[in-house]
């Protein structure tokens, strides 16, 4: 909400992305976020042998959440590029690649406490970046704020076309399994946990394999969409622990 209150136009932009715009959709729509069904489904994973893929169960019936149903939520790619350098960068003397080129860490408390202050001062297009990095950062990837910005993220934003050919799918799936897995070892020995990664996604995948839960968080825009259904779900409500219990 800050960086679309600051940078408004920078935001806009953004919004027509083909590859961020629906990731954004999401906050557009008032999605709500529901721990309580995450949490309800991390408590029902099944113990499979499969590296790169969740399996739980709900009614007896157990549900996959792979590559192919993250993809299908976000429309995030996973194809690899080999041909392209992610990691070159062209130097345009703006902030972005001072702070490359110091090897500067910066952080998402930091741009909120810092940088939005200032960064009317810089380019326009270094204030799009801030936007994407914010987005990336803070949401596809979702780490804590006091996180430091890796530096191939910085690099990637240097040049849109690369940033947007780049296999965000396969990176943002693998943290969020990687968090889902962390959180779950230990689960019945901790009373809180902190979940990583696009978890969003995660509920969204919950709502679209069972319907009547979908119906208690949100709202169906288009029943034809198949493809990026992230930007399909509007918000209506809230949902109780209670009442994802009634379900099962």
């Amino acid at each position: 909400d800050m960086v679309r209150s600051v940078l408004k136009d920078e935001y806009e932009e953004v919004l027509q992305d083909p590859v961020f715009g629906p990731i954004l959709a999401i906050l557009e729509n008032k999605l709500l976020y529901s721990g309580k069904i995450i949490h309800s489904f991390i408590c029902k994973q099944l113990k499979v042998s499969k590296l790169h893929e969740l399996w739980f169960v709900f009614e007896r019936r157990p549900l996959r959440f792979s590559q192919q149903e993250f993809y299908a939520v976000t429309g995030l790619k996973f194809k690899d590029e080999p041909d392209i350098d992610f990691e070159d960068w062209e130097d345009d003397k703006g902030f972005w690649s001072r702070v490359l080129k110091q090897n500067t860490k910066i952080s998402l408390l930091r741009i909120r406490t810092e940088h939005l202050e200032v960064c009317n001062k810089w380019t326009y297009v270094d204030r799009v970046r801030l936007v994407y990095l914010c987005i990336i950062q803070g949401y596809l990837i979702a780490k804590d704020d006091r996180v430091s910005i890796p530096l191939e993220y910085i690099r990637l934003v240097m040049d849109f076309g690369k940033m947007r050919m780049f296999p965000w799918g396969l990176h943002a799936y693998d943290e969020l399994i990687d968090s889902i897995r962390k959180a779950t070892k230990d689960l019945h020995l901790k009373n809180s946990y902190v979940l990583d990664g696009f978890s969003i996604a995660f509920q969204i995948w919950v709502m679209e394999a069972i319907p009547d839960i979908g119906t208690m968080v949100g709202q169906k825009l288009n029943k034809n969409i198949t493809k990026v259904r992230c930007r399909n779900w509007k918000g209506s409500g809230k949902v109780s622990y209670e009442d994802i219990s009634s379900l099962e």
